[in-house]
């Protein structure tokens, strides 16, 4: 179930609705964000398409892909943990209304800010009956194009008569992330949507579908409880009991932890249990040998790591993999259990950290250690990914990355000032007035810039920026913090006021600009299938211009495809109202078009 060769799964299409369903609303989280994956992403819930499609090079699609889930998809991430793209677009304007930025408050225990950190979605999907499929995907993988082994799974659900208890941790969490939308109104129709899903998980049943999984647990850790309390990880089975078996495969990792489970059977009267530990290298550092004396260790072979590395286009660099998943597996007589998730085998993730972990139950006939193992590590020496290494009391630490824990830990510290924005119009331009608390920068440079502009300032309690045009105007912004030795550059979100109503109309204005794209765009939009929909839109449904080599559709063509649809489906004459609505000051609409749709738009009855 674990072979990295044979059981993989592609991210876009564990979104991806199932035949004949489209996606209703959806709730994801992700500890670090990559804006063009979120952009992947809205590919598979919006139009069906994998992360990897050709139509992500299209604005058109990407256009509409934006649109379709812009008010159905809610992203929650670390803030300051969102990552600067390679090509900025002002289609990410579309994106503010997904993402929501989670900054938890200090607490005693731990030494440094406490971090979201669960890689979690939950989607329902609707087919023309209103027939409604929920799905759950507990991952390790954060939203981004990071090349580490991950694991994720994903379970189905449907609503039942009865009421279903294991969905109570769900609940609890997803009420946690109503408490951390905006106090917009895009955050306010978001928080109405994820209280709609908390209500119908009470009848909700999912199952999985594997024969060696008979049961599950959502976990969630480091939220309130609707009982009382807290979900608290620590207070599992797999941190108290004792076992014969214990498999932990985590990237990261502190001496205690590790040290609990390695002395646990201690006054025990369990005999001969066995412990394997999967991590990085980099990670021994922080045990000594006598952390983790019953533990045989792997780590990822250096020809893994650098094996399958790709050269990035921008900076010619190798882009390293290694080990990401968090995996624990215990056996305690004839049951197993297999946790998976966000959580990794460290003080912060375990007492700290709001984290999310699914726990799947089998039989030790199918889920054990070595059945785990043979899995992982493949039939033979030679193409087994992992080696065995021995703990040793003069390792050297040659990753040491403390100057840039400090910068990532400044970008914390101004994310948790609350910052906020208020923008001004200036005749055709427009100023925007930043609001920050002091903050003890210890002789490090900040720089500020909204995302869409190239306009840069340096961070004090008050930064203003002039003269932007009204596509530079975002709640996206980068900070760059540099010791003068590292710099680090990440996304912070800034609540703003006064942001102008016509941005997105804008947006669609500049990329819907020609007959050409707007022709393409409704015939997208009225197609079944967005590759079919591609071909029409680009040569099926066009003639081109003998003197100005322009492209002309044949009205015909479209006439017909027009009335399939309002006799098919009328629904989607909704879609090309909104673009004639947000492109009608563009003068691009032909009048022979026109005076067509509004023919339809009166057969349709289109109530908008």
């Amino acid at each position: 179930m674990l072979n990295p060769t044979n059981d993989r799964l592609d991210y876009g299409e564990i979104l991806t609705p199932p035949d004949s369903f489209h996606l209703d609303f959806a709730v994801g989280t992700t500890y670090s964000l990559d804006l063009d994956a979120l952009v992947g992403v809205s590919l598979a819930l919006g139009l069906s398409e994998g992360t990897d499609s050709v139509l992500i090079n299209n604005p058109v699609f990407l256009l509409e892909a934006l649109r379709r889930t812009g008010d159905k998809v809610a992203v929650f991430c670390e803030g300051g943990q969102i990552h600067l793209p390679n090509k900025v677009t002002s289609l990410f304007i579309l994106l503010e209304k997904m993402v929501f930025s989670i900054t938890l408050p200090k607490r005693n225990d731990i030494a440094t800010y406490p971090s979201f950190h669960p890689k979690f979605w939950l989607i329902r999907y609707v087919n023309e009956t209103k027939e409604h499929i929920y799905r759950v995907v507990v991952l390790s993988r954060n939203l981004t194009f990071d090349r580490s082994w991950d694991i994720s799974y994903y379970m189905d659900g449907r609503i039942r008569e009865n009421i279903s208890d294991k969905n109570k941790p769900l609940r609890d969490f997803l009420y946690f992330l109503t408490t951390q939308t905006s106090a917009d109104e895009n955050g306010k129709n978001k928080t109405k949507e994820i209280r709609a899903l908390i209500r119908e998980l009470t009848y909700v049943h999912f199952e999985p579908s594997e024969k060696e999984f008979y049961d599950y647990e959502f976990i969630p850790s480091g939220i309130k409880k609707s009982s009382g309390g807290y979900h608290r990880f620590d207070e599992t089975e797999l941190f108290n009991g004792t076992f014969h078996e214990i498999l932990i495969m985590s990237p990261f990792l502190s001496s205690g932890i590790i040290r609990n489970f390695n002395i646990r059977n201690t006054n025990s009267q369990i005999q001969g249990s066995r412990y394997m530990l999967i991590t990085r290298e980099m990670s021994l550092i922080s045990l000594k040998p006598e952390d983790a004396s019953n533990f045989r260790i792997y780590t990822m072979k250096d020809s893994i790591i650098d094996g399958e590395s790709a050269i990035s286009e921008e900076n010619t660099e190798f882009k390293r993999q290694d080990i990401h998943a968090k995996l624990f597996m215990r056996r305690k007589y004839s049951d197993s259990n297999l946790y998976l998730g966000s959580l990794n085998a460290s003080h912060n993730a375990v007492h700290g950290n709001v984290e999310f972990m699914l726990r799947l139950d089998a039989k030790n006939r199918y889920l054990n250690m070595d059945k785990l193992t043979a899995s992982l590590f493949g039939n033979d020496e030679q193409n087994n990914p992992f080696q065995e290494v021995s703990l040793q009391n003069d390792i050297i630490d040659n990753n040491n990355d403390d100057e840039a824990n400090d910068l990532h830990a400044i970008i914390k510290e101004i994310n948790r000032g609350k910052p906020s924005a208020l923008v001004k119009a200036d005749e055709d331009f427009f100023t925007v007035s930043l609001s920050f608390k002091s903050c003890d920068t210890r002789n490090i440079e900040i720089q500020l810039r909204p995302l869409l502009s190239k306009k840069t300032e340096l961070f004090a309690e008050n930064v203003l920026f002039t003269n932007l045009q009204l596509l530079e105007l975002s709640e996206f912004y980068v900070i760059s913090v540099s010791d003068h030795i590292k710099t680090i550059e990440r996304i912070i979100i800034i609540p703003t006021n006064g942001l102008p109503e016509n941005r997105e109309n804008t947006v669609i204005s500049n990329i819907v600009n020609d007959q050409n794209n707007f022709y393409c765009y409704i015939a997208f939009l009225l197609g079944d299938d967005s590759i079919l929909s591609t071909l029409e839109g680009g040569m099926a449904e066009r003639d081109v211009h003998r003197k100005t080599g322009k492209a002309l559709y044949r009205t015909p063509a479209l006439y017909e495809k027009m009335l399939q649809t309002a006799a098919n489906n009328p629904e989607k004459f909704k879609g090309i109202e909104r673009l004639i609505e947000a492109i009608s000051e563009n003068g691009i609409i032909p009048e022979e078009f026109k005076k067509m749709y509004n023919k339809f738009k009166k057969v349709v009855k289109l109530d908008v």
